[in-house]
Formats: C-alpha cells, sequence, structure tokens
C-alpha cells in the first residue's frame, strides 16, 4: 500500500515541477529579452552574449525565482 502511495506521490511531484519548469521558462523568456532560454527535465538554461555582464547590472536575473509569483 505504501508502495502506491509513494509512487503516486512522485508522479504528482514530477508534474509540479515540470508545471514550475515551464513557468520559469516562459516567465525568463518575457523578462529577458535577447537571452536564449531553454526549458526542460527540471532545468533552466539562459544562455547569451553579454550574460556576465547583464547578471551583475540586472537584478532581474539574479533572483528569477521571484518570476514565479
Amino acid at each position: 500500500m505504501s508502495a502506491g502511495l509513494e509512487a503516486r506521490a512522485r508522479k504528482i511531484a514530477e508534474r509540479g515541477v515540470a508545471r514550475a519548469t515551464l513557468r520559469l521558462g516562459d516567465a525568463a523568456r518575457t523578462a529577458l529579452p535577447g537571452l536564449a532560454v531553454e526549458a526542460e527535465g527540471g532545468r533552466v538554461v539562459i544562455s547569451g552574449r553579454g550574460l556576465w555582464r547583464r547578471w551583475l547590472r540586472d537584478a532581474v536575473l539574479r533572483w528569477p525565482g521571484g518570476w514565479l509569483r
């Protein structure tokens, strides 16, 4: 019984991670024009020319968790 419950909880968690990843990817694309954003497999990868300088200048890049609000 607990194995079935654990499997169900794992599936629910995986769906939540997938939804959050897609939301964060969409928010990043909107907030960061000119940068490439890839969202898949529970990861969001932001890349582009001058990203490091922009990260230093732009506070939006330093707290991506705020984009999920």
